[in-house]
């Protein structure tokens, strides 16, 4: 009797570890780890590129480059609920989800499209804008930013009113773009020169210069509650970290090679960076996404994707990140395990 006790006490106590590593002889099993499951694959139009989540109304916008549309997912059902024509060539989303106003930027149409996130339909186009990329938004002071690649320049909107209010010139080919609306600075990556320009809202002018990596891209991910704006290097396969009070790089974390998307969750500790493979010549080769995190510094996972990832957003509601693989004109959903999240 007491021998039957000890031995179900055993069973019991290790039957509650999560792992266990039993030797069979000169065999010794592991238990299973964990991966990144793919859930589907969807089919927005040509060549995606950027893609950013809505996840208080549980929605992900995709914007495709030859597609010339902005996608609009269910991320409940992965199906496509709208495509909304807005001009070839989308290359970076801003989204209000208090005014509900997604902000898509097209080079070739070189415009500004405003899309009303409750009716999904356009309500204002700011044309004739010269070789459009990044796009930001500062709510609060209703102010929109718009990287003019070829003309470096900033171009300024009323959210409002959706007129032009200033331009702000810029040296070295300006591409990604946040904003950090405690602070009234607005960070101006300038891909050419491999830095970021900080430019004071209340002014207009430039208040300060961050050296970064070799070719900083769009988009800019920036955390307001801790001040910390972080910036894909593709030249140099790095992301930058930078402290938007003190203006300082405070560091700078590996990635895969030639980065091109970027999501970051600071709640999570995570950023997610699509490895395009590609260092400007469009011959991309990369089928990856590099998950790192932030409190180490240290890439903890690598997850298998499609050829040429592009844009990467996480969405909270599921777990999941959306991947647009530009080569394959395909977005996967890619359901992550719990250390990944």
């Amino acid at each position: 009797m007491r021998r039957m006790t000890v031995v179900r006490l055993l069973l019991a106590l290790f039957s509650g570890l999560p792992t266990l590593v039993l030797p069979l002889g000169s065999r010794t099993v592991h238990a299973s780890t964990p991966t990144a499951r793919v859930i589907t694959a969807l089919n927005p139009g040509k060549r995606p590129e950027p893609v950013i989540v809505d996840a208080v109304h549980h929605r992900v916008y995709i914007g495709t480059e030859t597609g010339g549309s902005v996608v609009v997912v269910n991320d409940r059902t992965n199906r496509i609920v709208k495509r909304i024509p807005v001009g070839r060539e989308v290359e970076d989303l801003a989204l209000d989800q208090v005014a509900g106003r997604l902000y898509a930027v097209s080079s070739v149409r070189s415009r500004l499209s405003v899309i009303d996130t409750g009716t999904l339909r356009i309500s204002a186009v700011v044309p004739n804008l010269k070789d459009a990329g990044g796009v930001a938004l500062d709510a609060a002071l209703h102010r929109v930013y718009v990287a003019e690649q070829n003309a470096n320049d900033v171009v300024v909107l009323d959210t409002t009113t959706t007129k032009r209010v200033g331009t702000i010139r810029t040296l070295g080919r300006p591409m990604g773009l946040a904003v950090d609306p405690g602070l009234h600075r607005v960070f101006v990556g300038l891909f050419s020169v491999n830095r970021v320009d900080v430019i004071d809202e209340t002014s207009n002018r430039t208040a300060g210069s961050i050296s970064v990596g070799s070719r900083p891209v769009h988009p800019f991910r920036l955390d307001g509650t801790t001040h910390r704006l972080y910036v894909v290097n593709s030249g140099s396969s790095t992301l930058s970290v930078i402290n938007t009070y003190t203006l300082k790089a405070i560091r700078t974390l590996g990635t895969g090679r030639y980065p091109e998307g970027l999501d970051v969750q600071p709640g999570l500790s995570r950023a997610y960076v699509s490895n395009e493979g590609d260092p400007g010549t469009d011959k991309n080769s990369g089928h990856s996404v590099s998950v790192i995190d932030l409190s180490s510094g240290r890439i903890i996972d690598t997850i298998s994707t499609r050829q040429g990832p592009d844009g990467v957003a996480y969405d909270s509601n599921t777990g999941a990140i959306y991947v647009s693989t530009e080569d394959q004109s395909r977005v996967m959903v890619i359901s992550l395990p719990q250390r990944d999240r």
